[in-house]
């Protein structure tokens, strides 16, 4: 998802993605784990939307979820999914790839995936991505503690599995501003026109600069939230900002301009990887 716009009270409506600030980078990978780095037998996805292929297929309907174009666990060759570069470097984890997201979920239905659906999973997977953030933002920030809090419980829940088992969690794709600019005049528009303190697109289309500030600042305490959950738990690994040190691109969007296309679930699938070897997640051969 993206975030475009907030109302006066600060309730995001759309989701577009920023980077953290390095402090958050840095504190975000958590305590080295107990066991090296390995390829894993099983995967599941946990989040949003943003994981479960909406709209990516051109051909079907509205909001369609066409879960093979998941970056994270999807059997779509072009997407070249976490799944799929797994499969061909461990062939036990074939069959065991878990998508477990859904549209317009915030923490609180993360918490129920991950102590309602993951334990009716067989076999249990030793490795969890989590996308989330998006439809729990506010431009004020009010509700980031309790945020952080339910997500520091969800990483438990998953911790509980078997001993190798890790948590990758993926900061925000994108920045508003490379979102921006990767939309056209008439789409600037159709999104622009909000009165709130983060509508950075105004009824012109054009970027009120600070409000992109607001936007900014606000999202950025909850990809430190993000950070510091993980890092309370040794097992799991932030992604250190990688999704949001991305530039978009008029490719990487879906037709609703609100999701991945599948080129923007292959250049998702691509960080990721690189961002799970870098933060020991797998290993770096």
């Amino acid at each position: 998802m993206r975030i475009v716009g907030s109302t006066f009270t600060g309730v995001i409506v759309l989701a577009c993605l920023i980077a953290v600030s390095s402090a958050a980078a840095r504190s975000g990978a958590g305590d080295a784990g107990q066991t090296a780095a390995r390829y894993p037998n099983g995967i599941a996805v946990l989040g949003h939307s943003g994981a479960t292929g909406e709209n990516s297929d051109p051909s079907a309907p509205p909001r369609h979820e066409a879960r093979e174009n998941s970056w994270a666990t999807g059997t779509n060759p072009a997407v070249k999914s976490l799944y799929l570069r797994l499969l061909a470097l461990n062939p036990r984890i074939k069959g065991h790839n878990f998508n477990l997201a859904q549209g317009g979920a915030n923490v609180l239905r993360l918490y129920k995936q991950a102590t309602i659906a993951v334990p009716k999973l067989s076999p249990r997977p030793d490795l969890f991505v989590i996308q989330i953030m998006d439809n729990d933002v506010r431009c004020d920030g009010s509700n980031t503690p309790k945020f952080q809090s339910t997500l520091v419980s969800v990483l438990k829940v998953l911790a509980k599995g078997p001993p190798n088992t890790r948590i990758f969690v993926v900061s925000q794709f994108g920045s508003p501003a490379t979102y921006a600019a990767s939309l056209t005049l008439a789409q600037r528009k159709q999104f622009g026109g909000g009165s709130g303190p983060c509508d950075f697109i105004d009824s012109a289309g054009d970027v009120i600069p600070e409000r992109v500030a607001n936007l900014e600042s606000a999202i950025q305490r909850y990809e430190a939230a993000l950070a510091a959950a993980c890092k309370r738990v040794a097992i799991c690994r932030y992604d250190g900002g990688a999704f949001s040190r991305i530039v978009d691109r008029a490719e990487y969007l879906s037709s609703d301009l609100n999701h991945f296309s599948i080129k923007g679930h292959a250049k998702a699938a691509a960080v990721a990887w690189e961002a799970m070897k870098q933060t020991g997640v797998i290993p770096r051969g």
